[in-house]
Formats: structure tokens, C-alpha cells, sequence
């Protein structure tokens, strides 16, 4: 009856428009990689949920006494703790059924599109139990402060303390608060790719919201609201009055409270690892903290020609042409040359060296032979448009081969190490520039002066096989530093 009748439906409509306009489309604009689409069941459906849960379910609390049935429902055979969960499970049965149903058209739309993995669990049992406990806070909350505006009241407090959690994630300084949240910063796009992301986070909010739900329905049998006069049947242990009543209010609350506060408890031991991400150590047995940023094994995909293959991780499957045509233009021109890498592989963008990252590359040529090394982390947003995907590529090994690492990171005392690129002397730059140019790639960052510009028109303009006989003729000085910009043809 309550599940029929209760107002949480006439909210549906509106809750759909909002996951269509928002969750929807952001996962249906996201890379086709399930992890990356999961987060959007906890970063953005679960924040549109919330205050219609929260409302409805104040709402529904504050029923009886909006009404004032009290001395009406005090002859009824069962007490209003019992009276009253079963009107409060009727809200949450639509509030959850909502959300799962809005994770379900996730990924569904995911599983037609993805080519590795399956579908995380953990960020929907996280996200139903922390919805549990939003639902049982507000509707305890108005039960005991029963009235018209007790709903709008607590579904936008419910909702400032969500968004102060949200702020806490997000920042810098995290904190229990901030691993609590269940709305966080959205990960690198290879998050779980690469290596597995640790289910710790998932666990201690499910520990935590528990208790918080708990500690909620137990307040709410304790307070004078729920009393009783006990009813005889298979349940008179739990919709017993009186002493019964306090007795299992009280069990109940008091559970609550310890698994709040040990959920809070962990979630303030929480340390962030460079692989996995955020790990609690209590729940890591001997060893497996370290096991845990293990790569996960795969197969990778490859194509490209044979002395250039280019091969990506299988999530990555649907991107392997385009990868593959943003290669060949620059490989066709540094082909031979020292230094030029004979392959490119995908690894993880968190695996790449510090310079990489402070230098915002997409990879890095090193080792012997030479490879070529990249993540489609920052790439994958540039797919869409084709010349944009394909500059980071070859600005990454056309520096390499022409003048060198990117650059260095320098130690700054109080602050850390900060990023000095390496953008090479005036002829290196012109060299770089022109050739870039000449394949139709954006020029290198850097000093882009007219003597420098000029030397890059001149040897952007030669034919292709001059420029190569050119450079393979005069690398060796140009990286040297043995050329002037005069000398370039």
C-alpha cells in the first residue's frame, strides 16, 4: 500500500528528465570505458537523487503529524515504530529502484559499446546505501519535526552538506569527510585500466552510510513518536511497545553508531597511491597493499605497418585507427633517422615518468631500442577532431628525435621539484617547427620569433625527399649544436 501510494512518484518524471539532461548525456560523451562511465552513477546521478529522496522521505515522515492522527493511530494494533518503517520503506523502494534503474540505462549503453572489462558493482552498492541512509535521516527528521516546510527545509540541508562533502573531495586537502563522499573528482580516463581500482573506498562508505541509516531508524523508535502498545503475531519481537521496543530501538541505534564511527574511523586512515588510488590499510591483508598495483594482465591490440606497429590496450580497441593514422605522417618523415623509435605502445598515464606529466606530454621515446611510449588519457578527448589528436603524437616524437628529452625537472627549494622544458637552441626550433609544419601538425611551444619562423617556412617548403636526405645527413650536428639558423636550407 505505502509502495502504491506513495508521492515519491509523482517526482520520477522530473528525476528522469534530470538523468537524461545531465548523467546521460555526460556517460554518452565520455570514452566507451567502464570505469570512467561508472563514475558518472556516483558523480552525477546520485547528487540529482538526493534532495528528491531527502524530500519525499521527510515528507512521509512528517505524515501523521502534518495530519495530527496521533491519538487516531494509538488504538491501531501495530505501534508506530512498525507503522511508520513501513511507510518509510515504501519511499525508499521507489528512491533506489530510480537510481539502480538510471545505473541499469548506464550500462547498458556502456555494454553495447565497450570492448574490455564489465561493469562495476561497487559504485552502485555504495551509492543505494548511502541513499538508504539520506532517505532514513530525512525521514526521521520528519517524523520528529513534523510540518509543511520540514521537506524543502531538509531536502536543501541535506543537499549543502552533500555539496560541502563534494568540495572536500575534491580539494586538496581530503580528509574522512572528503573519502566519504560519495560524489567525487571524476579519475584519469585509464583508471582502472591499467590496474585495478581498489574497492576501499566503496567499502568503508558502505560501512559508514550503514551505521548512518541504522542510527537514523534507531533514533527514530527511540523517540516518543514511535511508541506502541505492542501487537501479537510472528513479528511481536520487533513491533513489540514498551520496554521491547526501547530495548531494540536502542540495539539498533547503538549499532548504528559504532559502524558510523568505524566507517569514519577508516575513511580518516585513507592514503592515495599513484596506481590504485585511494586504499585503506586495515582492509589490505599482508602484502597485498603492493599486489594491488599490479598490472592487470591483457592482450594488447596492434596495428600500424610492420616496421611501425602501434599497439593499444583492448579498451582502447574502437581508437586504433585513428591512433594508428596519426603515426604514419611523422614516421614517414623521421624514418631511418637516429633516435626515431621503432614502435608505440599505450601504457598507463600514471606509469609515465614525472616529466612526462609535468610536461604535458602524451608519452615519451626512450629505452633500446628507442619505443615510444604514450597514454591516451589527455588524447582521448582530442579523437573527435582528427589534426588535434594526431599534434600531441608528433610534437612528442618529433622533439625526441630532433632535440631531445623534453626537458628536466629542477628542484625548487619549499616547493618541490618544477618542470624547465628543453625547447631547443634556434636552429633545433626551426628544424622542429618546419618539419612539424610541413605534415600539417601545429608548431612546437616555444620561441616562435621571425628569424626562427622564416628557417621553419624554408624547410617546411622542400621536398619531402631533400628535407629526409637533409636530416640524415645533419642530424648528428643539429643536435649537437653545431648549426646555425643560416645553415638550413
Amino acid at each position: 500500500m505505502e509502495i502504491r501510494h506513495s508521492t515519491f512518484v509523482w517526482g520520477l518524471p522530473l528525476l528522469a528528465v534530470l538523468f537524461l539532461f545531465d548523467p546521460f548525456r555526460t556517460a554518452s560523451a565520455y570514452p566507451d570505458l567502464w570505469p570512467l562511465r561508472a563514475t558518472v552513477v556516483l558523480n552525477k546521478f546520485w547528487p540529482d537523487c538526493v534532495p528528491f529522496a531527502a524530500g519525499f522521505s521527510a515528507w512521509a515522515g512528517s505524515r501523521e503529524g502534518r495530519r495530527h492522527v496521533f491519538d487516531l493511530l494509538g488504538t491501531t494494533a501495530r505501534p508506530a515504530w512498525t507503522r511508520q518503517l513501513c511507510s518509510f520503506a515504501g519511499t525508499l523502494a521507489w528512491g533506489n529502484a530510480a537510481f539502480g534503474a538510471g545505473a541499469a540505462v548506464v550500462y547498458v549503453k556502456t555494454a553495447t559499446s565497450a570492448t574490455w572489462g564489465g561493469p562495476p558493482i561497487w559504485p552502485v552498492v555504495a551509492g543505494a546505501v548511502a541513499l538508504t541512509a539520506v532517505s532514513a535521516l530525512a525521514f526521521t527528521l520528519g517524523a520528529l519535526f513534523p510540518g509543511r516546510f520540514t521537506a524543502p527545509i531538509v531536502a536543501v540541508g541535506i543537499m549543502v552538506v552533500v555539496l560541502e562533502a563534494f568540495r572536500e573531495a575534491v580539494s586538496m586537502s581530503g580528509g574522512p569527510v572528503g573519502v566519504l563522499s560519495p560524489d567525487g573528482a571524476v579519475p584519469p580516463i585509464d583508471s582502472g585500466i591499467f590496474y585495478r581500482v581498489l574497492p576501499d573506498v566503496s567499502i568503508v562508505q558502505v560501512i559508514f552510510f550503514a551505521g548512518a541509516a541504522l542510527g537514523a531508524i534507531g533514533l527514530l523508535g527511540l523517540s516518543p513518536r514511535a511508541g506502541g502498545v505492542g501487537w501479537r503475531g510472528a513479528l511481536a519481537a520487533t513491533s513489540a511497545g514498551g520496554a521491547r521496543l526501547r530495548t531494540l530501538a536502542t540495539a539498533v541505534f547503538a549499532g548504528g553508531v559504532a559502524l558510523a564511527v568505524a566507517g569514519f574511523g577508516l575513511a580518516g586512515t585513507a592514503q592515495g597511491t599513484v596506481l590504485a588510488g585511494t586504499q585503506i590499510p586495515l582492509l589490505h591483508g599482508s602484502g597485498s597493499g603492493s599486489s594491488a598495483e599490479r598490472p592487470i594482465p591483457y592482450t594488447p591490440v596492434c596495428g600500424g605497418s610492420a616496421s611501425f606497429p602501434v599497439c593499444l590496450h583492448p579498451a582502447y580497441r574502437s581508437y586504433l585507427d585513428p591512433a594508428v593514422k596519426s603515426f604514419d605522417l611523422v614516421m614517414s618523415e623521421l624514418a631511418g633517422l637516429p633516435g626515431t623509435p621503432v614502435r608505440a605502445t599505450e601504457v598507463a598515464g600514471q606509469a609515465l615518468p614525472a616529466i612526462v606529466l609535468e610536461g604535458s606530454a602524451d608519452g615519451i621515446v626512450a629505452g633500446t631500442p628507442p619505443v615510444y611510449e604514450f597514454s591516451m588519457d589527455d588524447a582521448l578527448a582530442l579523437v573527435p577532431d582528427p589534426a588535434q589528436f594526431q599534434d600531441g603524437f608528433e610534437q612528442d616524437i618529433a622533439h625526441a628525435v630532433i632535440v631531445g628529452p623534453l626537458g628536466r625537472l629542477v628542484p625548487v627549494p619549499g616547493s618541490g621539484d618544477t618542470f624547465e622544458p628543453d625547447t631547443g637552441n634556434p636552429a633545433q626550433q626551426a628544424v622542429l617547427n618546419g618539419l612539424l609544419r610541413a605534415i600539417g601538425s601545429q608548431p612546437y611551444p616555444g620561441n616562435q620569433s621571425a628569424p626562427i619562423a622564416g628557417a621553419a617556412a624554408r624547410f617546411a617548403a622542400l621536398p619531402t625527399a631533400t628535407r629526409h636526405a637533409w636530416l640524415v645527413a645533419n642530424l648528428a650536428a643539429l643536435k649537437a649544436g653545431h648549426l646555425t639558423l643560416s645553415q638550413i636550407p
